[in-house]
């Protein structure tokens, strides 16, 4: 949609999509005096089976502008270790948060919708929240240079005309197709099945990984008494079940993992309420165009079982905010130049998780019998080895991104020369 550039904008930047990565860039906006619109087709936040762990550097940015007691008076619970075990439950090997020096050696566990909710209750009163409300495509000038979007409410449409068009509407953005940005995606070959258990007994303060010939089973405790299960399956296998035939799934599963017989009686009443989750990865050509940007699951995405998408977009919102921190002027050259200076800064970053999250999820994920045989010892082989496991933690927590490789993950495995991850 092409319309003619106006003398002022209506708003220093237009925001949308209120996911994690933009209530984040919203917050971080308003509390630097800019006009802001936030939109998002949602009425209300919805609850969803995702974005539950907060990484441990995701917690400094947020305690650093004073969200973290927000959170923790909604019940958020600390998460102390990621833990690696056999379908019996015995440990293979663990990531210990208290590894990292500083107070933030610890990550948060909370229920997506209530970030949202808690992010979105703290805008500051320069920064309005248009809730129903769609993008359904870009305003552009004469040059063709974006200044905003068409949005559409239940009972009007209007044009919003904006310094700085922020797009974070997802994984499936129409905005970014709008503006000709190519996102090649490669699915995995399976699906998570997510529970949400209720009443549960307590299961302490790790987020444990079940690794069984079936693929990847991870339990941890929610607030509330509350507990996430997520379940490895092959793609669209659940399209082929009927209601006893997901009974017997479930049978199944328990029969395969005993560990989980503590939660045995949640899964089975909460076999009604799962969501299906699609693991893909993917990194957009380009994350700007002039007069817009990407950001979180709009600019890139990775697998859901390594707890990195959530805390990818908070980075971005992060830096795109400390980009424009600086800023004293709006005109389109210095928006574009600051643009390109976020990509330049943050790209390298998500390149680098990309490429571990895949080897990760790999490690994790594979049926191979080769990958079956092979994964217990080699984990067991490095349970001791602190200073590889310090490094892990360090980058996983997102605190660093140049000091250890995927490829020096492999080798540290042996898995280089001793198994091919696939399946």
């Amino acid at each position: 949609m092409t319309g003619d550039k106006p003398l002022t904008p209506m708003y220093d930047v237009l925001i949308c999509g209120a996911g994690a990565g933009g209530l984040t860039l919203a917050h971080l906006l308003g509390r630097q005096g800019r006009q802001v619109l936030l939109v998002d087709k949602q009425s209300a936040p919805r609850a969803v089976h995702k974005g539950e762990l907060l990484q441990p550097r995701s917690v400094q940015l947020l305690d650093s502008v004073g969200l973290t007691d927000a959170l923790a008076l909604r019940g958020a619970r600390r998460v102390r270790r990621l833990s690696c075990h056999t379908a019996e439950d015995e440990e293979l090997v663990n990531l210990d948060f208290a590894m990292l020096d500083g107070p933030f050696n610890y990550g948060l566990l909370h229920f997506y919708k209530d970030f949202r909710e808690v992010v979105g209750g703290q805008l500051t009163a320069n920064v309005e929240y248009w809730q129903s409300t769609r993008a359904k495509g870009l305003l552009r000038d004469t040059e063709r240079r974006v200044i905003g979007a068409h949005l559409q409410t239940a009972d009007r449409t209007t044009d919003i005309h904006a310094a700085l068009t922020v797009v974070c509407d997802g994984y499936g953005s129409r905005l970014r197709t709008a503006a000709g940005i190519d996102t090649p995606t490669t699915r995995y070959g399976h699906q998570l099945v997510a529970f949400d258990l209720v009443e549960v007994p307590e299961l302490g303060e790790d987020m444990t990984m079940y690794l069984t010939s079936g693929g990847l089973r991870v339990l941890f405790q929610m607030p509330g008494n509350r507990a996430r299960l997520y379940v490895q399956i092959p793609t669209n296998r659940f399209r082929e079940l009927n209601r006893k035939q997901r009974g017997d799934w479930v049978t199944g599963l328990l029969r395969e993992v005993p560990a989980l017989d503590k939660v045995a009686a949640q899964i089975r009443a909460g076999i009604d309420d799962i969501q299906i989750l699609s693991a893909s990865r993917y990194n957009s050509s380009r994350w700007t165009v002039p007069g817009l940007v990407l950001l979180g699951d709009a600019a890139h995405g990775v697998h859901p079982m390594v707890g990195q998408g959530m805390n990818a977009a908070i980075g971005d919102a992060w830096s795109l905010a400390e980009q424009m921190s600086a800023m004293d002027s709006f005109a389109a050259r210095d928006i574009d130049a600051m643009a390109g200076r976020y990509e330049m800064a943050r790209r390298p970053v998500m390149d680098y998780v990309t490429r571990l999250s895949h080897t990760l999820a790999m490690l994790f994920t594979a049926t191979s019998k080769g990958a079956q045989a092979v994964r217990p010892r080699l984990l067991r082989s490095n349970r001791d080895n602190v200073r590889l496991q310090k490094r892990i933690v360090y980058n996983m927590a997102g605190f660093g991104s140049e000091k250890f490789t995927a490829w020096a993950l492999l080798s540290a495995f042996g898995l280089t020369r001793r198994v091919s991850l696939r399946g």
